[in-house]
């Protein structure tokens, strides 16, 4: 009887694991895979991943896991880029501007491929190049780097929204300025290179200490710099992606983007990358990023479309949410449509010095932020002790070229310690018998 009992339990464990196991020669099938690297707003690659996993299901019948990493700004993730030295861990380089990919391209580290639509992208606008003619690398949101300010700060405070970039060195606006590095942005470095493209590089540099002494402190990026103008705990942000203004007040915060007078195109690229393990899903997904669906994604992901397609009001009658944001920040019904001056900018000279802008600043300006400051506030002080001692007719000659002395040391120089120095010295030629 024990017997026949252990006999039939086994005939039902067996059963059972038959029936929990796959029929042979069936597959499981797993899902395609698709990795990117690159500076873009976790928004966009929250859209854009919703959209090509939709997108992909749809055509293919198949899942398709689309990972990304966002290492950091423009040169961060060219310097990840750099490291892989074309063995990757992602397929597609997603943002950052011309000089990146430029950059990219010269070192062997993406390769040409056009994507459907690519005739529907501006060749260049405004004196920028908007597409590599090889195919390289395409623009798929373009933007124009420019100023944030909270009106509702400002208005407190009386201080009218600085409209140039000499306006931000005005004494008023001290201490209520705020951007990051550019290494850590690649507005930033586009900020700056379009300082040393517009004004000459000896004029950009000292325009640059200037603007130091006026900060309150460094952001730790673009987004950071956006959140502290937005949440007002400073009320200008510079070198800002001009749709971070329309993300803002999308949001409910009383921000808005100023264009100061010399400023440049940025066009928000995406490149395959040299050794991709999946190149073929990497098309795909270049594919669908130019085709109407993959734009719409794009305005979705709080980016402007680049499509020459692209109408506003139309996709807002479609139930594209940002559409109505983005007519309203932008005033036209396409992002082609703006009529704005640039700067006549090489991307060839940008490209070039790429790495040498940002050691620069971080060696000469921001590791001396301390000194910077002392310098020339010290310098201010004696100025200003000068000007009264004219005033009461004293004879402060020596005094006068002295100071202008450290003037120069500081601003053409950056000579900070020689700069305090001669300060020092400009102040006791004024209290010598």
């Amino acid at each position: 009887m024990r017997k026949k009992n252990l006999t039939a339990t086994i005939v039902t464990v067996l059963s059972v694991a038959l029936l929990l196991t796959p029929i042979i020669g069936a597959k499981v099938q797993a899902a395609d895979k698709l990795g990117w690297v690159g500076p873009v707003y976790k928004e966009l690659s929250a859209s854009l991943t919703k959209g090509f996993k939709a997108y992909y299901k749809k055509t293919y019948g198949k899942d398709v896991d689309f990972t990304g990493v966002r290492p950091g700004g423009w040169p961060v993730a060219v310097d990840k880029v750099r490291l892989w030295a074309g063995k990757p861990d992602a397929d597609i380089f997603l943002g950052a501007g011309a000089p990146a990919h430029e950059l990219l391209k010269d070192k062997g580290l993406i390769v040409p491929y056009k994507p459907k639509n690519w005739d529907k992208v501006p060749a260049e606008w405004g004196g920028m190049k908007v597409k590599d003619g090889d195919y390289y690398w395409t623009c798929f949101a373009p933007w124009i780097v420019t100023n944030l300010y909270n009106q509702k700060v400002l208005k407190k405070l009386r201080l009218p929204p600085p409209k140039t970039w000499n306006d931000l060195l005005n004494p008023i606006y001290r201490g209520n300025i705020v951007h990051t590095l550019p290494y850590a942005s690649g507005t930033m470095h586009e900020a700056i290179e379009i300082l040393i493209q517009a004004f000459g590089e000896k004029q950009a540099w000292r325009y640059l200490r200037l603007l130091a002494a006026q900060l309150a402190r460094f952001s730790t990026g673009s987004t950071d710099t956006t959140n502290l103008v937005k949440r007002g705990e400073v009320p200008i942000g510079v070198a800002q992606p001009q749709m971070n203004a329309m993300a803002a007040r999308k949001d409910g915060y009383p921000v808005m983007d100023l264009l100061p007078e010399k400023t440049i195109l940025v066009p928000e690229a995406v490149a395959l990358l040299k050794g991709a393990p999946n190149e073929a899903i990497g098309k795909i997904f270049l594919d669908w990023l130019f085709s109407a669906d993959g734009q719409k994604y794009v305005l979705e992901g709080r980016y402007f479309a680049a499509s020459t397609d692209v109408k506003f009001s139309a996709w807002a009658k479609q139930g594209v949410g940002m559409a109505k944001h983005a007519k309203k920040a932008l005033g036209v019904d396409s992002f082609w449509d703006l009529k704005v001056g640039f700067i006549k900018y090489d991307v060839d000279v940008a490209k070039k010095r790429w790495d040498e802008v940002n050691k620069k600043y971080e060696h000469e300006i921001y590791r001396k932020w301390g000194k910077l400051k002392s310098s020339l506030f010290l310098i201010e002080e004696v100025e200003e002790e000068i000007k009264e001692a004219k005033a009461a007719n004293a004879d402060v000659s020596k005094a006068d070229a002295k100071i202008k002395e450290a003037r120069k040391l500081f601003e053409y120089d950056g000579k900070f310690a020689a700069a305090r120095l001669a300060a020092a010295k400009a102040r006791a030629l004024l209290v010598t018998p």
